[in-house]
């Protein structure tokens, strides 16, 4: 009876031991692949896998589930899965893998996409791919030890540029969308102006106008990451807002919004505040349905003359927060 336990029991273990062991990245076995990390982004996304040396690009494809979001677009479900296990005798490293979505799943549109993989629980380690960005970008302090240890996650070449490059292209597109809602803001202004036969203050937007006009989209300022307090109303003199100032607020739909329409935000009265829509992120206003609330990241862009001390503004779209 007790040789018949003590069977089972390391029969149990056995299997408990197989079960912790497939749940490692192991590049000599083919099929879904565990992962060390994995990034998700716009473009593509990245995977940290294992090497015996041998290990490519090639040595993978990419699984897709197609499925339908409520608004009708697509969702792919993505499983990364190692065609060509890595017999070579190397000493084992890690490296990270870029797929690129319209080039390999070959998708592109609007869509949205996950990753299947596991992601194996390992301790942090200071070559991980967070640490990667931390080292290049300058997410966190990097202490004078952490400068002198050499990293050993090999990157695809070219990796890091084509990263930085892509945190350009964005920060490109804002200031590019904002500049352009700051011109529409004016040149509201102007047509506002103009049916008062206000000629002093035509003029004096149309000066402000030609200098956006002629402002590289790069030196535009960017508004601070997260929102802050709105100055009082009657502090701020009329005119542009520069750096745009972050405001949250909860945008009730009710039509179709386009710039020039003004916002409905729960807790706006006869006195305010008014937010008229100047611009907006990408085609986030194709992603606001009528007849729900939305909590939304606005900019803060210009400021209206008005009446006593009513705060009105020219805002920017700048994100729907989620749920």
């Amino acid at each position: 009876m007790i040789k018949k336990t003590i069977t089972v029991l390391a029969a149990g273990i056995l299997l408990l031991a197989g079960s912790l062991v497939a749940q490692a990245p192991d590049p000599r076995r083919a099929g879904e692949e565990v992962l060390y990390e994995a990034l998700l982004g716009a473009r593509g996304f990245l995977i940290v896998v294992e090497s015996n040396g041998c290990t490519r690009k090639e040595s993978f494809e990419v699984d897709s589930q197609k499925s339908k979001n409520q608004d009708g677009s697509p969702h792919y479900v993505f499983t990364v899965r190692r065609i060509r296990p890595d017999e070579c005798k190397r000493i084992p490293e890690r490296i990270i893998i870029n797929f690129d979505l319209e080039k390999d799943p070959g998708i592109k549109g609007r869509f949205t996409y996950s990753l299947a993989n596991r992601i194996f629980p390992a301790r942090a380690e200071e070559d991980s791919l967070f640490s990667i960005f931390e080292k290049y970008f300058s997410f966190g302090k990097v202490t004078g030890q952490q400068q002198e240890t050499t990293a050993t996650v090999r990157i695809e070449p070219r990796l890091v540029s084509v990263l930085k490059e892509e945190l350009e292209s964005v920060s490109l597109a804002v200031r590019s969308e904002l500049k352009k809602a700051m011109i529409f803001s004016i040149e509201s202004e102007i047509a506002r102006y103009r049916q008062r036969e206000d000629q002093a203050r035509i003029a004096e937007l149309t000066e402000q106008l030609k200098k956006f006009q002629s402002m590289p989209d790069s030196e535009f300022p960017l508004p601070p990451e997260e929102p802050g307090p709105v100055e009082k109303p009657g502090l701020a003199p009329a005119g542009p807002i520069l750096p745009p100032q972050v405001v949250e607020a909860t945008v009730v739909v009710t039509g179709p919004l386009k710039p020039g329409a003004i916002l409905e935000v729960a807790g706006m009265t006869k006195s305010g505040p008014f937010y008229h829509l100047a611009g907006s992120r990408g085609d986030l206003l194709n992603r606001l349905k009528p007849g729900r609330k939305y909590p939304v990241v606005l900019c803060l862009i210009y400021k209206r003359e008005y009446f006593g001390l009513i705060p009105d503004y020219y805002v920017y779209l700048a994100g729907i927060k989620e749920n």
